[in-house]
Parts: structure tokens; sequence; C-alpha cells
């Protein structure tokens, strides 16, 4: 969505001198290392907007790079280990059947206003988010109640068995905030107020360029003297621009980079090419509400036309893999027994003849965000593939609030018939692909395809549930759910992304997280000469 062409160096000098000077630091010296340069500055060249919405209850988008370093969650989920570590909960247990949890919360911990984290400020948060219903707030739909049992010990009662030690750990939708908040609007956060745990307080915010945090002296992990005492997160949408800021020391940390500069910088000794698992995949949406797509052999037809290895090798560069199924590796549901589409014209022309569609000026409308570049690139190369088989393609690149506009018209006919488009988890489960993707939908949100099928609702449920008391058989439901959408070709999986982070070499500590995309948990990094 992001990449276009270069700025001048002068430009971008001029860039980071302002934003060193008005962070309070010597001009020249983003880390710091000097002796008399305090604060140390860590400057994250992100490729967006640093945030949507402030509001901790309502962020849905990329804001969580900026909220998950100012609030907490009740767990974090460590992708290495595939367990959920403490946070503000010290420990959790369910009952036989998942439909009751019991958190300690910890003690001695306060918020920036200076109140103390406990049970009821937990409570409160939470209800205020279910209460709102907005972005992400429907992972916690099974909870019941939520009861405080003394200071630090809360219950949370469900409507059916649920995960609640994955859902806290959510990217999304399940951060702690003061009790003295939970009464403002979203109008009060996103003027740039805040309260949170986590270890760093909200200096300044300029919507949709940047964000300026500094550290929360009574963090309750308190701190160490190489940690940054300040962070930068701001938009630089050139991929040459970032490229750049890194070169010169200028960023410590960026992402989302092209290829060619990526390439280049591997060459450089000065800085860190990272190449991290992500949970970000790219899915092809076909309009099953629409003639002629509402064919499965036509939608197979379709899926054999695509050209996944030159996607994956020449689009992507091998920065990505192609997908079996919705779930990415790396994630349980993940299987590598599914079935996988391959390029194939003859499969193709022969799902198509068995289809018995008529090819006669037959033209699709194939939609995705504009601005992204490997889209545009895949779209093309279909582009060619269908019109051998007589099929015209019709690529309309729209904003993001066009595409989705369009995608939840109420008459079919007003629809796409194919959607390119991103998606990565709210919490780390398969449930954030199936429950939001192909579960059936009374009002469009996510179900881009249109989906209504019983049967994979069923299973959807009935794996949602066991996944808090089995986790396998979960898993067997999940992976069945994906062989049922690979054969009716309901939607078409195309790749897996992989994150490049590039990092200066003396920007020590960074662990990427897929669970958590985009985010930099600036706390566990430092800087060393």
């Amino acid at each position: 969505m992001r990449n276009s062409r270069i700025l001048s160096m002068v430009l971008v000098f001029s860039l980071i001198l302002t934003l060193l000077v008005g962070c309070g630091t010597k001009s020249g010296d983003a880390n710091g290392g000097g002796e008399d340069s305090k604060p140390k500055i860590a400057y994250y060249a992100y490729n967006t907007e640093p945030y949507i919405d402030l509001d901790p209850s309502v962020e849905y988008s990329n804001g969580i790079i900026t909220l998950h370093n100012i609030y907490e969650t009740l767990t974090r989920y460590d992708d290495e280990t595939q367990k959920v570590e403490p946070l503000l909960a010290e420990s959790w247990e369910a009952n036989e059947d998942g439909t009751k949890w019991t958190f300690k919360i910890r003690q001695d911990v306060k918020f920036h206003d200076g109140a103390l984290l406990n049970a009821e400020a937990v409570k409160k948060s939470i209800d205020r988010t279910i209460e709102m219903n907005m972005g992400a707030a429907y992972i916690w739909d099974a909870v019941k109640e939520i009861k405080v049992v003394d200071e630090y010990t809360l219950e949370f009662h469900l409507k059916y068995s649920a995960p609640i030690d994955l859902i806290a750990s959510a990217a999304y939708a399940a951060f702690i905030m003061s009790p003295n908040v939970v009464d403002k609007d979203s109008g009060w956060f996103n003027e740039g107020n805040e309260a949170g745990t986590g270890p760093y307080m909200i200096q300044k915010v300029t919507k949709g360029e940047r964000v300026i945090l500094t550290r929360f002296d009574e963090y309750w992990k308190g701190w160490k003297e190489n940690q940054y005492d300040r962070v930068v997160i701001k938009k630089i949408g050139e991929s040459t621009s970032r490229r750049q800021l890194i070169e010169k020391g200028d960023a410590q940390i960026t992402a989302s980079l092209s290829t060619s500069d990526v390439n280049a910088l591997k060459e450089n000794t000065n800085v860190n090419v990272i190449e991290a698992p992500s949970w970000k995949n790219v899915i092809g949406f076909f309009n099953t509400e629409k003639a002629p797509l509402d064919n499965e052999d036509f939608r197979k037809a379709l899926s054999y036309a695509f050209p996944y290895e030159d996607v994956v090798e020449n689009v992507r560069e091998n920065q990505a893999l192609q997908s079996y199924g919705l779930i990415p590796p790396g994630l349980w549901g993940h299987d590598e027994t599914l079935h996988q589409y391959k390029f194939d014209l003859d499969k193709a022309k022969e799902y198509l003849d068995k289809s018995g569609v008529k090819l006669d000026e037959l033209s699709l409308i194939l939609t995705f965000t504009s601005g992204n570049e490997d889209h545009r690139n895949s779209a093309q190369l279909y582009q060619v593939n269908l019109r051998k088989l007589g099929i015209d393609l019709d690529i309309r690149e729209m904003n993001w609030d066009n595409v989705w506009e369009k995608s939840k018209s109420k008459n079919p006919q007003d629809r796409q018939d194919i959607l390119f488009m991103y998606w990565w988890p709210d919490f780390p489960s398969p449930i954030s692909w199936l429950m939001s993707l192909v579960h059936s939908e009374e009002a469009i949100l996510f179900n881009l395809s249109y989906i209504k099928d019983e049967k994979l609702d069923q299973m959807i449920k009935e794996g949602d549930q066991l996944s808090a008391t089995d986790r396998d058989k979960a898993e067997e439901l999940f992976v069945q759910v994906q062989k049922e959408i690979l054969e009716r070709a309901y939607q078409m999986p195309i790749y897996d992304d992989k994150t490049v982070w590039v990092t200066t070499k003396n920007f020590k500590g960074f662990k990427s997280n897929p669970s958590y995309e985009g985010v930099v948990f600036f706390y566990d990094t430092y800087y060393e000469e």
C-alpha cells in the first residue's frame, strides 16, 4: 500500500534534524551514545501511519505498534515456545470444561496516572471493551460475567468453553487501562492522552505522522542504563527513504522494504537484516454469491490459473511461501498435507469446461488496496493467465475504504468478483481466520467470500470451544475446515509472508513475534556501542 520513489537526501536530513531537536536530544546522535547526549532515542521508521485510533478498546489496525508499548495485557504469547507467558497476570487456571478461568493479578504495578493495578481495574478495562463492541471486541464473546474475588483475584465466567489465556494475550482489544479513564471517550485518547501500565508514555502525537514516547520511570519491571528513554515511531512511506535512514544510523529499525532495498542492505556490514516468521498472509476471496463465481468448478478453474510460484519467486523474491490452507506455518492449525493448487492451465481449462460457464465477453473485477505493488504485480500476472482462458480481468486498485465499501454492498452484483487482502491474527489461534473469514455473518464484515455453510459453522464453533480443553481435537477440526475450503474453492490462499526487519548494529535485544504484527517491544531493546 505504501511505496513510491525517492525523497532527496536534503529532505531526509532535514526531517531527521527536526525530529531530533523536537525530541530534546542533540542533533546528529539519535542513539544518545555519547556521555552527554541523553536521552537515548530509538527511532522506528514505519511504512504507514503509526496509529489509526489511540483508544485501546477500539484500535484494530497498525496502531498496536504504538499501544503495546503504552499498555499491557494479562498474558503474552511466545511464538518460539508456543506458550502463553505471564504479564499483568502472574498465574491462571481453568476448570475442567474451560468455562471458568481464575487469574491472579500482579501486585505493585502502577498505571501512568498513579492508580494501582488490581482485579477491579482489569474488570473495568475488559468490561469497557466488551460494552463498546468495536474493533476486535468479539474476542471476548464467550464472557458471560467477570467477577472480582478479592483485590488481586479475578474470575471469568463463560457462556461456553474458550481459551481465555490465549485471548488475554491478543494483539487487539485485550489492553488494561487505568480505572480512572474507562469513562473517557475515544476523542480523549486520540488527543494523545493515555493511562496504561506499559514502559512508555505518550509525549506527543502528530496524527497520521508521528508518535513520540517517553519512558515511565515507575514501570514495574524497572530500568537499566542502556535501555531507550524515548521512542519515535514515524511514518516514512517510501522504502528508499527508510533504507537511507537505516544506512545513516538515523533510524534504528524498519521493515516492509522493497526487495531491492533489502538486497542492497544485505551487503551493508553496518546493519542487520533479519528474516522472521510472519503470520500475515494473502488470500484471494471469491464472491460466491455472484455468477459465475457461485459455480464451484469455475472457482477451481480460477484457482488453477493463478501463478503461485511466479508470485513467490519473482514478485516476492522468495520473501514468502505458497500457502497450505489459511493458517500460516508456526501456528497450530497449519498442515502441510493440505491440497495446494498449482498453476496448471490444462486443469484450469478442464474445470472451466466442466463448469459450463459461457465465456462470451466475460469480465471479472478484481480489487485490492491501492499502493500495494505486490498485489498489483500479482494481479497483472493473473490477468495474463486468465486472458489465455478467454476471461478478461478488470484490475481495480482503490483505497481501503472504497475496497471495503464495495465488498460490503448489499447487492452481490455490486461487489467485486475477486478480492486480494492481507490477514493476520487477533490472537494466536486459527479461530482468528476461521471465525472472521469463513463463519457465516448476518452483517458483512470480513467473510468476503460470503460463505454460508452450516457444516463449516458447526465445525468452527466446536473447534473454538475445544481449543480451551482439547487443543489436538480442535486442531483436527480446524484442519478439516481448511480442507473443505480448498475442496469447494471458496477462497484462494496465495502466500504466507515473511517479515524482513532491518536494524542498525547497535540496536540490541529485538525479537520479532508474529503474534503482534509489526510491533517492536522497545523495553526489551537496548543500545550498545
